[in-house]
């Protein structure tokens, strides 16, 4: 909430200053940050009377936005011990993840309502506010990287959660997604 809130703020002051009209703009980010704009945009679809823009679309690179299998996979990482930079970086991102609201799978509701997407249907449908809304993603899928790097395969990966939310916006109609 602090996020979104910040973001809208942000996103009034480019309004205002620059003469953009709300339903002229594109959000996206790389990462996190790229989960962070596209559960804004779903949140800008649900409750268009509470945020200033009417997004025309959302990019992500290579965004993990499944809070959900992010930290199974990164549990999975942190327990495998593979590499040692991917055992690092899972065992800080689930420290930040716990901090927050706790382990995911112990508190569902509440990330339910955090994550763009959830590979698990029964955690959460938020993909439906995307239905009409133009969706890229971009992802560098070099297997061989990953397996020389950080000894992870596909399943490891942002771009198979990706994979499932754009086939789930087509199957809803999302013919831009």
């Amino acid at each position: 909430s602090i996020t979104q809130l910040k973001l809208t703020k942000v996103i009034k002051d480019v309004l205002t200053r620059y003469k953009v009209r709300n339903n002229n703009v594109v959000l996206g980010g790389y990462s996190a940050g790229g989960m962070i704009a596209m559960r804004y945009v779903e949140l800008c679809n649900e409750f268009p009377d509470k945020y200033p823009v009417q997004p025309r679309g959302i990019f992500a690179v290579d965004s993990p936005i499944d809070i959900f299998t992010i930290y199974e996979q990164l549990e999975e990482s942190a327990k495998n011990h593979y590499s040692e930079l991917a055992v690092e970086e899972a065992v800080r991102a689930m420290g930040h993840i716990k901090n927050d609201y706790g382990i995911p799978r112990e508190n569902i509701s509440t990330y339910a309502k955090l994550t763009a997407f959830s590979m698990n249907k029964a955690y959460g449908q938020n993909e439906v506010f995307l239905k009409n809304t133009p969706v890229r993603t971009y992802h560098d899928v070099d297997i061989a990287w990953r397996i020389i790097n950080r000894n992870q395969t596909v399943h490891g990966s942002n771009y198979e959660v990706t994979a499932e939310l754009i086939n789930r916006l087509v199957l809803m109609g999302n013919d831009k997604a």
